[in-house]
């Protein structure tokens, strides 16, 4: 990332999201320059969509106001908090017990996410529309990558906060396909047919256009947009969306660059983002602390008796968490990504990266695909086997066992749990695909159905009187 170009975008791109008032979501820019002509050439275009990789990022201030990346802050926690496999160290916040409260600063934070990028997408897209003196190969591929990352904040947004698992619901998200202004910043939900209508076909224009490897891998590419795609789907489950994940997830298995880490402990603790398997990262800011500060420095979440379970034969156990110390005493903090003392945290090379896609999804999406589907499972058995075996796993006599569709999900659900273990929201999203009977066994907190999505920020409704809030239990 270009961090000074990012702080430039900030001023002039982003200025009526990341600043604006806590009490009110839908404010419209205030400086004129957001919606003006910003982008004039290339260099300015380019400006101006590394300022919607900002967003993707979540870039933000620490606590002694530098600039940090807080990915963590909406895309690792919560989703494991969700999943019981995280809780919070000083009490319930209200999502490891599913007890939410729409006045969630959390919440808000996460609603805010998703439409910081879709905002600052619009922008790009609307500004560099009608500017002719940029290649027109550059500015497909620039147009490109901004439809990818509008449609992982959409789909983001629907999985968290509309009835993604009823294509048939009126419970969709705001789609919102132009820059914010006084004119539409109140807008109703769009249907759960047409939110998904939406992301798909900005995947479609975005795999059309993007190139198999980009400049650098934190920039979009092709793989990662085929497998956003798959990733869409499997959520969806309509007629023949099983059999799309499959095809997409096999054409990045066997014909993208990308490689499984042999040793999954090395893609987070040595080789980092060198690593083949990592698809699209995450990097965080030279000086970043913030990652490090909430799993190592101050332990503000720590791993449930869940997981411990879960992993109690699994040689990860021996690195993904160690006992460390808070002023609450020693809990198990999350070391997945650091490789120092515990209990004397020191900061280590790699421990403020992020990680949103690796190849280890594709081989999990395509198995639970062949299972939903009721395909034979030797297909899904093998793809399982391999990521195992790169967590360090010989024992296959379980699986070897597995005879049903529904033992089959459950095993690589079980796996995307321990291997996404505060990544990427992968978690939370297989876990919630499982049956609701055996989901509620894994999850007492859940209710019914309604307990699988976020409540809409009170804040927003308040300010949008066209938003129709989520039913709850």
């Amino acid at each position: 990332m270009k961090y000074i170009q990012f702080k430039l975008l900030l001023l002039l791109l982003l200025t009526c999201t990341f600043f604006s008032c806590e009490k009110q979501l839908n404010v419209f820019p205030t400086n004129k320059l957001v919606d003006g002509n910003v982008i004039i050439d290339l260099k300015s275009a380019e400006t101006v969509l590394n300022g919607v990789y900002y967003a993707f990022a979540n870039v933000g201030l620490d606590y002694a106001s530098l600039e940090s990346v807080k990915w963590i802050s909406v895309n690792e926690i919560l989703p494991s908090e969700l999943s019981g496999t995280l809780a919070y160290s000083y009490g319930q916040d209200g999502f490891m017990n599913m007890a939410y409260r729409n006045s969630s600063p959390i919440l808000v934070s996460k609603w805010k996410y998703g439409y910081n990028i879709v905002n600052a997408a619009n922008g790009f897209l609307k500004n560099v529309g009608p500017v002719s003196n940029i290649p027109s190969a550059r500015k497909e591929q620039m147009i490109a990558e901004a439809k990818f990352l509008r449609a992982f904040a959409n789909a983001d947004l629907l999985l968290y906060f509309g009835h993604y698992y009823d294509v048939n619901s009126k419970y969709g998200i705001i789609l919102r396909d132009e820059f914010v202004s006084a004119d539409n910043v109140k807008l109703p939900r769009s249907t759960v047919a047409a939110t998904y209508s939406s992301i798909l076909k900005d995947l479609d224009e975005a795999i059309a256009a993007l190139p198999p490897l980009n400049t650098q891998i934190h920039y979009a590419n092709v793989w990662v947009a085929k497998m956003l795609k798959a990733r869409v789907l499997i959520n969806r489950g309509a007629p023949g969306d099983y059999n799309q994940v499959i095809n997409l997830t096999e054409d990045i298995i066997n014909n993208s660059s990308f490689k499984l880490e042999a040793n999954l402990k090395d893609l987070f603790q040595v080789k980092g983002f060198t690593s083949a398997e990592v698809m699209l990262s995450v990097q965080p800011f030279p000086n970043d602390s913030w990652k490090f500060y909430l799993n190592n420095t101050s332990v503000d979440y720590y791993v449930t008796p869940a997981l411990k379970d879960l992993l109690a034969n699994d040689p990860r156990k021996a690195w993904m968490y160690k006992d460390a110390a808070n002023i609450n005493g020693i809990l198990p903090a999350v070391t997945k990504y650091y490789s120092g003392p515990a209990i004397k945290p020191v900061k280590t090379p790699l421990v403020c990266n992020s990680y949103a896609f690796r190849l280890t999804e594709a081989y999990l999406t395509q198995a639970e695909a062949i299972a939903l589907s009721g395909a034979d499972l030797s297909l899904a058995k093998s793809r399982l086997k391999k990521v195992l075996t790169c967590a360090g796993i010989t024992d296959f006599t379980v699986m070897d066992g597995v005879t049903t569709p529904e033992a089959m999900q459950l095993l690589v659900v079980q796996e995307v749990c321990k291997n996404f273990l505060q990544e990427s929201g992968l978690d939370w999203f297989a876990l919630r695909r499982l049956p609701l009977a055996t989901l509620k066994t894994l999850r007492p907190s859940v209710k019914s159905v309604y307990s699988l999505t976020l409540p809409i920020p009170i804040v927003e409704i308040n300010a949008n009187g066209l938003i129709e809030p989520n039913p709850v239990d």
